[in-house]
């Protein structure tokens, strides 16, 4: 990228925010995975099993009543909202409406007061919480798995939040599409860090749908696309079995992410039971959570899989 996360995050802030978390950027930039923003409530940075607070004259500690901590106003964060959004809300409301909000691949989760209207959310006002997803680019993280598997035989790769999956399946795509026609379903922007008109990642020669639906963006790809396998990011809505078995059906194999600790963890929970159901599956990959990107814990093969 142009400019790296932190970077892009920084540069989202007003200056008494955006000068302490520069003076910081060095010492956390391979290690925090999330920047949180509270209303009147210190800045945290959260990395594999740590959290740390930040201070006004660009410190950390892990004293969270400490002296001098950085507390953004709630008038910051409705100025953070304008300018995440270049001062257009009505553009990326259908992301407010869904907790989100993705800037060149950074997503920004939003927490606040939902409007309802018939029981769907159609707008979330007096946002007080912006948890900012730091995203990284690491070319070559997903070489030492690519050669213990067979990507067309179809990969879930499983971890807890920070674990790098989404990292380590932006490098599988873009490594794969020198190999096979790969598509890429990019919901949320994250995998392709897509912004005004570029992308801030590297996903080779894939076929990129950003911002679709994935079933909507599966049946482009498999319409018109001839793809032979399929990559998409978080798997785990109610369709996506339905989604997994059409595109078997039509010879493309997928791989995806999913937040899962451990088979028993994927195996409890209904949704996520029904992916691996499908057979679409025949690897399973848990990722350690020790903060290293793509660190491999444990291999299934669906034939041997269990708890």
């Amino acid at each position: 990228m142009e400019q790296n996360s932190l970077e892009l995050i920084a540069d989202k802030l007003p200056e008494r925010l955006r000068l302490p978390l520069q003076r910081v950027r060095n010492a956390v930039e391979d290690k925090v995975t999330q920047i949180t923003l509270r209303a009147d409530r210190p800045v945290c940075l959260y990395g594999p099993n740590r959290m740390y607070c930040l201070t006004e004259n660009g410190c950390l500690t892990d004293a969270h009543a400490a002296n001098g901590l950085l507390v953004p106003s709630a008038k910051e964060i409705e100025q953070i909202v304008l300018k995440l959004c270049d001062y257009s809300l009505y553009t990326y409301q259908n992301e407010i409406n869904s907790g989100f909000i993705t800037v060149g691949g950074v997503r920004v989760g939003l927490c606040g007061k939902a409007v309802l209207n018939d029981d769907k959310v159609t707008n979330i006002r007096d946002i007080g919480t912006l948890n900012f997803r730091v995203a990284r680019e690491i070319r070559g993280c997903a070489s030492p798995l690519l050669k213990k598997l067979d990507p067309l035989k179809g990969v879930l790769i499983c971890g807890a939040p920070g674990s790098g999956k989404t990292t380590l399946i932006r490098d599988f795509a873009r490594q794969l599409s020198y190999r096979y026609r790969v598509s890429v379903l990019d919901e949320r922007g994250e995998l392709s860090a897509f912004s005004r008109g570029t992308y801030g990642f590297s996903l080779g020669l894939c076929d990129i749908y950003v911002g679709y639906p994935k079933g909507t963006a599966a049946e482009c790809s498999l319409r018109s696309m001839a793809p032979e396998l399929i990559v998409c990011d978080e798997l785990g809505d109610r369709n996506d079995a339905e989604l997994l078995l059409h595109s078997m059906r039509c010879g493309v194999s997928f791989i995806a992410t999913v937040h899962a600790a451990s088979m028993s963890d994927l195996r409890r929970r209904e949704i996520t039971l029904k992916l691996i159901e499908t057979g679409a599956f025949h690897t399973i990959v848990f990722l350690s959570s020790d903060g290293e990107v793509g660190k491999i814990d444990k291999i299934y093969e669906m034939t041997e899989a269990d708890d």
